[in-house]
C-alpha cells in the first residue's frame, strides 16, 4: 500500500470554520504522523466531524490551511485529494455483491480487469471475507458490512483514510471485535487512519495519538496512556472517566510534591512530575480503579488516606462501583471507587460501613484549568 512521503500525512494550520454565529473549528493546529492511527475525540457538537469534512474537502475552511502529504489542498476538490472517507452510514450498494461493492471505485478509475480481480482478492483476504464474494449486503452481518466499507476505500490505496464514527451503530461485542480488527488492518496496510469518535474506549484501544476536542478547540494531544492517566484539564479528566475531581489551591512541598487544599476539605498530595507552577494548578483528579478501600479500623499514616462511609454499591461485573461519603468533607463530597467484587465479598463491605480509602500520590493527577 502507498503511504505519505512526508513525516506528516496531514497538517492543519490555524484552521477556522464558522456557521453563522457558531465557531465550529476554532484555530486548530495539529499534525498527523504517517502510517499511524490518529483519533479526534470529543462530545457531540465539539467540531470533530466538521474538521474531518474540511480535510476531506466536503467543507471549506474560513481561515487556515489543510496540508496532505506536505501540499496545501484548500482549493483542491475532494476527488483529487487522495483521501477516502468511511461514514457511520456505510452507504453500500444493496444491488451489488460484496466483490462488486469493493471493485466499484477501481472500475470507475478504469483499472484493468485482471488488476481489479487481484486487488479485490487481496482485500477479501485482508478483511476475512473470502467465500462471501457473491453475497449481497443484506445477506451478511453488520460487522461484515463494515469490513466491506473499509475494503472499498482501502482498495483505492488512499494516502489517508478518514473514518467518521464507523463503529457507532454496531452492538457492543461487534464493536469491540472490530476495534481489534481495525488495528490489525491498519498495521497490515500501513495507511494513515484519521478516526473521529465520541467513544473514549474505542479511541484508547486503536490510537497512536488522541486529540481531545472541546467547543472547536483542542484541549490536549497525546498518546492514549497520557490522555487517560494524566489528563490536562478538568473537562478531559471527567470525559475520560476520572470521576473523582477536586478543585482547590496548590502549595509546593519538598521533593517535587504539591499539596492541594481542596474546596471539599481534604488536603491531597500529588507528585508534580512536570513541575507545573503551583499557581497554575486548579485541581486534582483520581481514577476510581486507583483507589484502595480497607475496613474502617485500619490505621494508616500514608498520604491521601481518608475516612469515609459507604453510601452506594452497584455491581458492574468486573468491579463494584462504590460511592463513599468522606467523613471530613465540608460539602458531602463523595468518592467513587471501583472495588474488586471478590474483595468486597471477602471483607463484607456494605452500605453504611465506615472504611478507609487511600491512593498513592503518583495517582493524583494535576489539573490546570
Amino acid at each position: 500500500m502507498k503511504n505519505c512521503d512526508t513525516v506528516f500525512c496531514v497538517e492543519l494550520k490555524n484552521l477556522v470554520k464558522k456557521f453563522t454565529d457558531t465557531v465550529a473549528v476554532d484555530h486548530v493546529n495539529l499534525e498527523v504522523h504517517q502510517g499511524k492511527v490518529f483519533s479526534l475525540l470529543g462530545p457531540s457538537g465539539c467540531g470533530k466531524t466538521t474538521t474531518l469534512r474540511i480535510i476531506a474537502g466536503l467543507e471549506t475552511a474560513d481561515e487556515g490551511e489543510v496540508l496532505i502529504d506536505g501540499k496545501v489542498v484548500n482549493s483542491i476538490p475532494p476527488y483529487r485529494r487522495n483521501c477516502n472517507l468511511v461514514f457511520q452510514n456505510l452507504a453500500l450498494f444493496p444491488h451489488m455483491t460484496v466483490e462488486e461493492n469493493i471493485a466499484y471505485g477501481l472500475e470507475r478509475r478504469r483499472t484493468p480487469k485482471n488488476e481489479i480481480v487481484k486487488k479485490v482478492g487481496k482485500m477479501l483476504e485482508l478483511m476475512h471475507l473470502a467465500g462471501m464474494e457473491k453475497r449481497y449486503p443484506s445477506q451478511i452481518s453488520g460487522g461484515q458490512q463494515q469490513r466491506i466499507a473499509l475494503a472499498r476505500s482501502l482498495v483505492l490505496e488512499p494516502k489517508i483514510l478518514l473514518l467518521d464514527e464507523p463503529l457507532a451503530s454496531l452492538d457492543r461485542k461487534i464493536r469491540k471485535d472490530l476495534q481489534v480488527e481495525l488495528r490489525r488492518i491498519q498495521k497490515e496496510v500501513g495507511i494513515t487512519f484519521f478516526y473521529v469518535t465520541h467513544d473514549q474506549k474505542v479511541a484508547l484501544a486503536i490510537s497512536d495519538t488522541i486529540a481531545v476536542m472541546r467547543a472547536g478547540r483542542l484541549d490536549q494531544v497525546a498518546p492514549p496512556e497520557e490522555i487517560y492517566d494524566t489528563p490536562k484539564t478538568k473537562f478531559i479528566a471527567d470525559f475520560m472517566g476520572a470521576t473523582n475531581i477536586f478543585s482547590g489551591r496548590a502549595k509546593r512541598m519538598g521533593d517535587g510534591d504539591v499539596v492541594l487544599e481542596s474546596e471539599s476539605g481534604p488536603k491531597i498530595v500529588a507528585l508534580n512530575k512536570k513541575e507545573i507552577p503551583a499557581k497554575k494548578i486548579t485541581g486534582i483528579s483520581v481514577h476510581p480503579e486507583r483507589i484502595t478501600v480497607s475496613p474502617g479500623d485500619t490505621k494508616s499514616r500514608a498520604e491521601n488516606s481518608y475516612k469515609g462511609k459507604i453510601a452506594e454499591m452497584i455491581y458492574q461485573g468486573d468491579f463494584v462501583e462504590t460511592k463513599i461519603l468522606l467523613l471530613d468533607s465540608e460539602d458531602n463530597k463523595q468518592i467513587v471507587v471501583h472495588m474488586n467484587p471478590k474483595l468486597s465479598q471477602k471483607t463484607r463491605f456494605s452500605i453504611g460501613r465506615t472504611v478507609l480509602i487511600q491512593w498513592n500520590k503518583e495517582n493524583s493527577n494535576i489539573l490546570q484549568d
